[in-house]
């Protein structure tokens, strides 16, 4: 299975343009730097989008920076930004499909029905020669918006070092190097090392040309977690973003037991959590 064309929760740039006049498609621009990034990204928005700013919605934390925010704080969000249940919500970024999924799945956590990523985000639209524009769209809304949230899917590092007794299935996105500890962490203070127990999926090994890889070239990533999900996956990454990519991806591959560790390693390599290199 390829992801291309349109499906429930990805949809590609040809999609979405012939749905740009569409007032029930909520299109959010989610793009997220690491502080400090130097990286260059396109400017500029697709037409009838708007930002989503993971970081002021979230919940505040001293050092923890895009907690998942409560379902007060989404709702009242929604309402500003004239989005509403019924909205088929396409999520992007300027960078690719890099943070993106981190807005897919905040609104699958508050019960949000209708939500997908579009494949390449900003730099696919702008290779097929798209028009962009340098503002946001605003929308208005007639209903207010209401979650209906089960927050199934997020683990604390309280629960994730309870269940270290049952041997989880622990997926760590972050770069191979920054997983066995040999790279250094980017966020100043954080230890080395991963989660007891943890497997290896690098996020950045699943993203070609901006865009994701087939799932098929993915085999050797999954092939040693339980499909069966006999126990729940639990993604992790750096601080939450990378790993929400993750859980997207299983997903796609038919995953109904998934849950995304918000804190990661920002805040378990800032503890004295157990380590292993």
């Amino acid at each position: 299975m390829a992801f291309v064309g349109a499906s429930e929760y990805l949809v590609d740039v040809d999609w979405l343009k012939q749905r740009l006049d569409d007032p029930d498609i909520a299109i959010l621009d989610g793009t997220w730097l690491m502080p400090g990034s130097k990286e260059v990204v396109p400017d500029g928005y697709i037409p009838g989008a708007q930002f989503f700013d993971i970081d002021d919605i979230a919940t505040p934390h001293p050092t923890l920076t895009h907690m998942l925010p409560s379902p007060e704080r989404f709702e009242d969000t929604m309402n500003i930004m004239g989005i509403e249940n019924h909205n088929h919500v396409i999520c992007y970024d300027r960078r690719s499909v890099a943070t993106a999924p981190r807005l897919w799945w905040t609104f699958k956590m508050f019960g949000h029905e209708r939500v997908s990523v579009l494949n390449g985000g900003l730099p696919a639209w702008l290779a097929e020669g798209f028009e962009i524009t340098d503002k946001e769209t605003t929308r208005s809304t007639a209903a207010p918006y209401k979650c209906h949230p089960s927050l199934t899917g997020v683990m604390t590092m309280a629960e994730i070092l309870e269940e270290l007794e049952n041997t989880p299935q622990i997926v760590d996105t972050r770069p191979l190097g920054r997983f066995l500890g040999q790279d250094p962490e980017p966020r100043p203070g954080l230890r080395s090392g991963r989660v007891p127990g943890s497997r290896s999926f690098p996020y950045k090994n699943c993203i070609k040309d901006n865009r994701f890889i087939p799932l098929s070239d993915l085999k050797h990533m999954i092939e040693a977690l339980d499909l069966d999900f006999e126990k729940p996956i639990i993604t992790t990454c750096g601080s939450g973003v990378a790993a929400c990519g993750v859980a997207f991806i299983l997903t796609q591959l038919g995953a109904s037991d998934i849950r995304v560790y918000d804190g990661s390693w920002s805040e378990w390599g800032a503890s004295d959590a157990p380590i292993e290199i």
